[in-house]
């Protein structure tokens, strides 16, 4: 077994945000990249391990964790139009680079099937594995309900409690996100400010 190390969800966001800028991805495509691997490592676990192992085999800005989210965006509009759409991804994309997407589909009553059987709230599933293929459709409103509660629990806990992550990953983790230029201190100067005003 790994050592693990619990650290808050902001954490795993905002060094996920710089990394992901300094692999050169622009402001916007960083923070949807943050929001999946965070989303991921809280319900599923492992993301943080899916997103550096990227890191180091992939270029990130043209990789399907740029692309991937995208994709799920067009077959989310047309499951709207037709009740339901497929998705194939080739090669298959880590359930850490879609998993946020997915659950903001959800929010908009489009749910989806492929993708998180095995999740942390169901029965302990992995951020880092492979998804080839998700249908979306139209979501029954009760059981998107029962879905939307277990997530609220899980991201209540993560945010109370924290998150083990294995310490290995979230060591390459941080050195990846070294050579962001803003120092931590800023952002909490800058978080405290906005809250006073």
């Amino acid at each position: 077994m790994s050592t693990t190390v619990t650290v808050a969800p902001r954490e795993i966001h905002d060094l996920v945000y710089r990394a992901s800028s300094v692999a050169g991805c622009d402001a916007g495509t960083a923070e949807r990249i943050a929001d999946n691997v965070t989303f991921a490592e809280i319900h599923h676990g492992a993301a943080v391990r899916a997103f550096c192992a990227a890191l180091e085999t992939e270029t990130l800005g043209t990789s399907a964790w740029v692309t991937a989210p995208d994709v799920l965006a067009a077959a989310e509009l047309a499951a709207r139009s037709t009740g339901i759409a497929s998705v194939t991804f080739d090669p298959p994309v880590p359930l850490a680079a879609i998993a946020g997407t997915l659950q903001q589909s959800l929010e908009r009553g489009v749910t989806h099937v492929g993708a998180d059987s095995g999740a942390r709230y169901d029965t302990g599933g992995r951020g880092d594995r492979a998804v080839s293929t998700i249908d979306l459709r139209l979501a029954d409103e009760s059981a998107a309900a029962a879905r939307q509660a277990l997530i609220d629990d899980a991201r209540a806990d993560a945010y109370r409690n924290g998150i083990a992550v294995e310490q290995a990953w979230f060591s390459k983790l941080e050195a990846a996100a070294a050579d962001y230029l803003v120092a931590e201190s800023i952002l909490d100067e800058i978080d405290a400010g906005s809250s006073i005003a």
